[in-house]
């Protein structure tokens, strides 16, 4: 889908625009037409631009065209630079890819950590990920949550692809602008190096296997029930909550494990006067999860109770009495009384009677049995616990049994032995010790089963097993299974070392070269010559240097105290060759992220403003202009800005557009009618949009972003069209400034949330496309009233934000040079978007028609006349802003007659991407690059080096050719063209 397949195939119209036949695609219901001269057509071609194009000629309701304008290049769904006009009246469509989408990806075998501990491959959710739960990481509780998932993603990828390799050994394959958690939050792999931290969650449990649909429990085996209970009454309860008959493959089996586990090990249940009560003991964080669980099978628990209870033991050395808090949950509920009873659970003391692991349990898939375990070792296995230096304590499980009763819990123990074999961890020999004799007489015997400590096994049995509802155990387990894994491979490295020192030797290798070849941190002169000369009784060891564990515990857990996640420092990142699939999810949680492979990952428009300043009044400036905008102007991946809102306050901001930033104070009215839709989009109903839409709004009113959103400082170099700008009070050698943003993180989440919320209506509406990254629904019908509403409100932020980001400018200005910025004639020519969906009218083969126009990367260009126009550019046409790059130039134009004609009043928006950013990064060098453009009289300032590079003019077609081609063809007329002088990036 680059160049070759379009040799012959494009037919050519003129000098400057190309036809793809809507015979190319069975299905294309209308032509692609491309804009572009053979220069730009040339990169276009080794661009898969084009086959999206005709992709776009599928939309239902289509007209005239799919269009790409001179600056396309490849997008999400839509290339970007794409235009497409859908009839509303004839079933048009809306399409969230046609406004703007962007998506970083993972190897196909990543492994994803899901609900209930197991884990799937990011390429086996494919067919299930939207009936699946994956776990997220709370960061505001530093917890683990359930989510569902919203989207699944699979494409080619399109950016570089590295392979991370961290110092203990996990590994994870990316696309270069996936984000992974970092302690200054997420960041985008090409941002990470060698000795960065990034954030672990080293429990991944069992792979998943999709459970038999045999029954487990049925109403006979409530019916043959030993209590004297209503059993009808209790078979109606279950059946109520889907609990009878229950399979292995049901979805509420898995709690009930849990439950079964803890219960078995912490809780008690019992009858009295026909009431069936049901307790589980432990500490408040653990009960209010199993609160939770208790309530998704379908009963409703009791609050935790909290009491002071006396303890007096009687041992063969003294008696011994204290007291201590004890924490408690209870159900009162027959039915689930039965259900447990039924399951296997025994009622009332355990220490006084036969009960053993339920057979059934034996039959189930391998990530099932892990969740009864667990819950049995959340309440009896011993907490990881450190010797104080390298080593650990083995797990211990302990059960309590009166003599009479003895053999029955070495069997129930050995049942444990036979569960634990199938995940291949070794265990010690049962022990049992006297423990002292109770009130009422007996002898009370502790029967221990002993976790063997070697290395290996210790690291499957936390990598495989692990806990459930003790968040201690379970946070602990997670710091000691990755110091385990780094002390394994430290090992490892040192016995493969030895090998090769020896073998070195062995052919006639001088011992000093030795030293030098194969020394390293964990590896020193000592090591190698006691390997080579003295030889070893007994395997490697860690090394001197190595940390103990609570120093590893400092350093891994800084400023993440009691955490479910972890630091973990990268020792290895390196591109990698790659023609595989990329994958990647989207989750419902404001948090924005899913564990793969342990680690911890995650998921505009522009206005132009002039001054009355000329480059002689400026350019003694410029350097602290430039800094000041930089300092008081919010910019880059993540970054806050000080105009902070709330969410009430948000959902203003939504409707009123840039009008809100008005009334606030942060500019005047005529600000609004020189903002297309007045700066404030009707339509909007901040009740379409997402809570994590709002969450990833909030703090980013008024900044810049990071990519190829900027603010420029600039200077009229050229006047092409004199009548025009005397209208704009433009004239040569004038300081203009352009700000280019959008919608921040809120644009990006609403059409994230509505790509996954619009797949249903493909069936729905019986819409055919050949890519469902086209994902979209009539503009008529609910679902895309209800996008249209949210896009809305992404429009609306939009312009509020840049009406922010131009206040702030003015402030700088006002600072710098002692005047107010209405002094300064800081007026603004004109905002456009260019990524939106608009309904619009427009004429078509003669007749008036109402149109959804998607301009994904695209600007609108109406010309003279139109009614959408303030009142003083009616007769010019609408100014049509077109940055270049930081080294190049940028273009004010209008817009014409026919581009309402030929284009639906649209032209280009930029000067388009040549190379990706991996390219660039890998091709230009930040440090030159930034002296090379101060000898051009450009300063520069960016948030990262990795910005710079990834914007180097080189990596950008020549504005210049995108802006002779629109002019030319007359989609938009040039009015003057600007320099770069200061530039800040994100």
């Amino acid at each position: 889908m680059g160049g070759k397949i379009w040799q012959g195939t494009l037919e050519k119209i003129d000098d400057y625009r190309w036809r793809i036949p809507k015979t190319y695609k069975q299905g294309m219901r209308v032509p692609g037409i491309i804009y572009a001269n053979d220069k730009l057509l040339k990169d276009i071609r080794n661009d898969q631009a084009l086959e999206q194009v005709a992709n776009v000629a599928f939309l239902p309701g289509i007209l005239k065209a799919s269009l790409a304008m001179p600056d396309s290049h490849w997008g999400y769904g839509f290339c970007i630079g794409g235009v497409a006009a859908t009839d509303i009246e004839e079933s048009g469509v809306i399409s969230p890819g046609g406004v703007g989408y962007d998506i970083n990806c993972l190897s196909p075998d990543t492994k994803i950590k899901m609900q209930h501990g197991y884990y799937l491959t990011i390429a086996d959710l494919e067919d299930k990920w939207d009936h699946l739960n994956t776990e997220c990481i709370d960061f505001r509780e530093a917890k683990e949550k359930t989510v569902n998932i919203e989207r699944f993603i699979k494409i080619k990828p399109r950016n570089k692809v590295y392979k991370i390799i961290t110092e203990a050994g996990d590994e994870i394959i990316s696309t270069e602008d996936h984000p992974f958690w970092t302690p200054d939050g997420m960041l985008k792999v090409r941002y990470l190096s060698k000795g960065s931290k990034i954030a672990i969650s080293p429990f991944m449990g069992s792979k998943y296997e999709k459970p038999s649909s045999e029954i487990v429990l049925n109403e006979s085996s409530i019916k043959n029930l030993s209590i004297k209970l209503n059993k009808d009454h209790i078979i109606k309860e279950l059946k109520k909550r889907k609990l009878l008959p229950l399979s292995a493959d049901s979805p509420k089996l898995p709690f009930i494990l849990k439950l079964m586990g803890y219960h078995m090990g912490d809780g008690t249940m019992y009858i009295t006067k026909g009431k069936g009560t049901v307790w589980f003991y432990g500490q408040p964080r653990e009960l209010e999860l199993i609160r939770e669980d208790i309530l998704s099978i379908g009963y409703t628990p009791s609050r935790i109770y909290e009491r002071e209870r006396r303890h007096r033991i009687i041992t063969s050395y003294d008696t011994y009495e204290f007291t201590q808090k004890e924490y408690s949950i209870k159900v009162v509920s027959r039915s689930f009384l039965s259900l447990l009873f039924a399951l296997g659970v025994p009622m009332g003391k355990k220490a006084y009677q036969d009960y053993a692991v339920p057979q059934w349990i034996f039959g189930l898939k391998r990530w099932q049995k892990r969740l009864f375990l667990a819950g049995l070792f959340d309440a009896e296995l011993s907490s990881p616990k450190s010797l104080y230096n390298y080593n650990f304590y083995a797990p211990c499980l302990s059960m309590n049994k009166i003599e009479s009763f003895i053999d029955n819990g070495i069997d129930f123990i050995k049942s444990i032995v036979s569960l634990l074999g199938e995940f291949g961890i070794k265990t010690q020999k049962i022990g049992r010790r006297k423990e002292y004799r109770n009130k009422e007489g007996y002898i009370s015997y502790r029967l221990r089963l002993v976790i063997s400590s070697d290395l290996d096994n210790m690291v499957n049995f936390y990598s495989l097993l692990g806990f459930e509802y003790n968040l201690r155990k379970k946070n602990t387990a997670n710091l000691v299974l990755q110091y385990l894994k780094l002390k394994k491979k430290v090992i490892q490295e040192r016995m493969t070392t030895e090998e090769v020192a020896i073998q070195l030797y062995k052919e006639g290798i001088k011992p000093q070269e030795i030293y030098e070849k194969l020394s390293s941190r964990w590896i020193n002169k000592r090591f190698l010559e006691r390997s080579i000369f003295e030889g070893r009784e007994t395997s490697s060891r860690v090394a001197f240097n190595f940390p103990h564990f609570m120093e590893y515990k400092k350093e891994a857990t800084e400023g993440i105290k009691d955490s479910c996640y972890l630091w973990e420092k990268i020792a290895s990142l390196k591109e990698v060759e790659y023609e595989d699939f990329v994958y990647d999810l989207t989750v419902n949680h404001p948090s924005h992220n899913f564990i793969a492979n342990n680690f911890v990952v995650s998921n505009c428009g522009v206005r132009l403003v002039r001054t009355n300043l000329s480059f002689d009044e400026v350019k003694t400036k410029l350097e602290n202009l430039t800094t000041l905008l930089f300092q008081d102007v919010p910019a880059g991946v993540g970054s806050k800005g000080e105009i902070r809102v709330s969410k009430r306050e948000e959902k203003q901001i939504l409707i009123k557009g840039a009008r809100w930033a008005i009334e606030k104070g942060f500019g005047s009215e005529e600000d609004l009618a020189h903002t297309e839709e007045n700066g404030e989009m009707q339509g909007a109903d901040p009740s379409f949009v997402s809570d994590r839409a709002f969450e990833r709004g909030k703090a980013q009113s008024g900044t810049l972003g990071s990519g190829n959103h900027f603010m420029e400082i600039q200077m009229i170099e050229e006047i092409y069209d004199e009548t025009v700008a005397s209208r704009l009070n433009l004239f040569k050698g004038q300081i203009s400034l352009m700000i280019h943003s959008g919608s921040r993180g809120f644009g990006y989440q609403v059409c994230d949330d509505y790509i996954k919320n619009l797949m249903p209506a493909l069936n729905k509406y019986n819409i055919q496309i050949p890519d469902r990254q086209l994902v979209c629904a009539p503009v008529n019908s609910a679902e895309g009233k209800s996008y249209l509403a949210a896009m809305r409100c992404a429009a609306n932020y939009a312009w509020a934000n840049r009406q922010c980001l131009m206040y702030l400018a003015r402030k700088v200005f006002e600072k710098v040079f002692n005047k107010s910025y209405s002094a300064l004639g800081m007026n603004l020519i004109y905002d456009v978007a260019h990524n939106i969906a608009k309904v619009e009218k427009h004429k078509v083969e003669g007749r008036e028609k109402t149109l959804c126009v998607h301009r994904k990367g695209a600007t609108r260009a109406f010309g003279p006349g139109h009614p959408a126009l303030p009142s003083d550019y009616k007769d010019i046409g609408q100014p049509v802003i077109i940055p270049g790059d930081m080294g190049r130039n940028s273009y004010l134009l209008v817009g014409t007659q026919k581009a309402m004609e030929e284009t639906f009043g649209s032209t280009c928006h930029g000067a388009g991407r040549l190379k990706s950013r991996h390219e660039a990064m890998k091709n230009y060098n930040a440090s030159e690059l930034v002296k090379e453009l101060r000898n051009k009289g450009i300063i520069v300032m960016a948030s990262t080096r990795g910005t710079i590079t990834e914007e180097a003019p080189g990596a950008y077609k020549d504005v210049n050719d995108v802006v002779d081609v629109v002019d030319k063809v007359g989609i938009a007329k040039k009015v003057c063209r600007m320099r770069p002088l200061g530039v800040i990036k994100g």
